[in-house]
């Protein structure tokens, strides 16, 4: 049984869709602020910051962004018609695997979250790789 996408109204064959449109700048944002490149918040009329901790145990910590960096990529993932892993060469699906697996390692592994604080050709590599990740999954 097929089941319909809820997203098929803003789907756009022939160009940007709106949606990819509108996750993309709020991807980088997000991925600035994973990276440690970048502050990314407002003041007002409410405080908020992309880096701020929801959840922190043991060296861990869950922040805005890394919620909104994980939403995007199933949001576009799924917008796109979920394509199959066949779709994707190897090195595309290594580059997408990667890009998942080096948000996750962020913000759940204490060292690599060090790595990415403490050295920024860490965070340009996060940035690159998030960057083109998500060209892959939105427009490719």
């Amino acid at each position: 049984m097929a089941t319909s996408n809820p997203f098929s109204s803003v789907k756009n064959y022939e160009g940007v869709d709106l949606i990819d449109a509108i996750l993309a700048p709020l991807f980088v944002a997000a991925t600035l602020v994973m990276s440690g490149l970048a502050t990314v918040g407002i003041d007002a009329p409410i405080t908020f910051y992309l880096s701020d901790v929801l959840f922190a145990s043991a060296g861990t910590e869950i922040s805005w962004a890394f919620v909104f960096t994980m939403v995007v990529i199933m949001v576009a993932w799924f917008s796109n018609e979920a394509r199959d892993w066949s779709d994707f060469s190897q090195e595309q699906a290594a580059l997408v695997g990667g890009m998942v697996l080096l948000n996750v390692f962020t913000a759940i592994v204490p060292a690599v979250a060090s790595a990415m604080e403490s050295y920024w050709i860490a965070g340009f590599l996060l940035l690159f790789l998030n960057g083109s990740g998500y060209y892959l999954i939105a427009y490719y």
